[in-house]
């Protein structure tokens, strides 16, 4: 019997209307004495009118306004300068690079993390790993940490009045949830009964999908009045919690497989930039259910995404489906050796992705 090694939670977790004014005892209860904050100038902006009067005494050098993408450098830079500064924990404020990078930073020095997400883009606040790109936002690689989040707290009025993309982004990363982590255990225990830890991730992983397909037409509608509705909390809540115990609770298990490789052999097109991850990621779900010929459910998404205008085909990003240069190093990139796709239990070449491609541009413009 193999170790199972389970991250399921951070340490603390809140959700509510004013749930940041505690932030000062909820340090306090940490022994947190010297805290730095890592965040982008809007998400700083937007977080600000619900945050304490005052939280820990901050002197000019303990705020870190990021820009561009999550990379190994920034994050040892960072790490480095907490050790520096007598640092105990970092704040991430704002969507999956600032946050990406505030745990990096954090597991670099050694010291907790304190996350507060101004947008529900991905599962970043909730997952003890990072996602790494390029200096130039191709994507690296992911490194999970030995420790939890310690405390995560989601105001939802803040992510109510975000712009809608990064709702819709979220949606995409975790309906992702439920097909990648069908497929790695599919291929990782067939035939075998789960055990319990898996069991709880897979329930977890079916509950993103239900609640998603449920409840995201009315929670979009809401995030577009700046609303705050019970679809839109619990829509949040998926993104959030939900979609981060499927890989907490399942390890490789309940991570990535084909869906997030699309997405990453995407990032070679420059038609992709003004994209976000999860709107990516949506776009190679249909890819990986049409590698797997379950052509049901490629079609029950078709008209979700139809009526939530996600990315359908090619078209969608820009890529001229006929540029077969392009739709190549998009392959090539997506079926690299070390990619998850690999996990599932598909035989993967470059004609049986390139055939799903196809297959895909066919039914999405069957339904349009």
């Amino acid at each position: 019997m193999s170790i199972a090694a389970v991250k399921g939670a951070p340490g603390h977790y809140r959700i509510g209307e004013g749930v940041l004014k505690e932030l000062n005892s909820l340090l306090s209860e940490l022994n947190i004495k010297k805290a730095h904050i890592v965040t982008g100038k809007k998400s700083w902006q937007a977080a600000q009118p619900y945050m304490p009067e005052e939280i820990i005494p901050l002197n000019s050098n303990a705020i870190t306004f990021v820009e561009g993408h999550c990379t190994v450098h920034t994050a040892d830079s960072l790490g480095k300068r907490y050790i520096a500064d007598g640092v105990d924990a970092v704040i991430g404020i704002g969507g999956g690079t600032a946050l990406d990078i505030a745990k990096a930073s954090a597991a670099e020095a050694g010291v907790k993390s304190v996350l507060i997400p101004t947008i529900a883009a991905t599962c970043a606040a909730w997952t003890p790993l990072s996602v790494f790109y390029h200096e130039d936002g191709k994507h690296s690689h992911y490194t999970e940490f030995p420790v939890a989040n310690t405390l995560v707290l989601v105001e939802p009025a803040i992510i109510a009045n975000a712009p809608l993309q990064y709702l819709k982004a979220g949606i995409g990363d975790t309906l992702a949830k439920y097909y990648e982590a069908d497929a790695l255990v599919q291929s990782f225990y067939k035939d075998q009964e789960l055990p319990v830890w898996l069991q709880v991730s897979q329930f977890t992983a079916k509950l993103c999908r239900d609640i998603l397909l449920k409840d995201g037409t009315r929670a979009i509608a809401s995030a577009e009045t700046g609303s705050v509705t019970g679809e839109l909390i619990r829509v949040i809540e998926t993104i959030i919690l939900t979609g981060g115990m499927v890989g907490g609770y399942g390890g490789k298990a309940g991570r990535i497989a084909g869906a997030h490789s699309i997405h990453n052999g995407l990032t070679e097109a420059e038609e992709v930039r003004e994209f976000l991850h999860g709107e990516i990621v949506s776009y190679g779900i249909l890819i990986q259910l049409a590698l797997e010929n379950k052509t049901e459910e490629l079609e029950k998404l078709l008209g979700y995404y139809k009526d939530w205008d996600f990315p359908i085909n090619l078209e969608s990003f820009s890529i001229n489906h006929e540029n077969e240069e392009l739709i190549k190093s998009i392959i090539t990139k997506a079926i690299l050796p070390q990619e998850s796709i690999h996990f599932m239990d598909i035989h993967i070449t470059e004609e049986t992705v390139l055939e799903a491609v196809k297959k895909v541009e066919k039914r999405s413009y069957q339904n349009t």
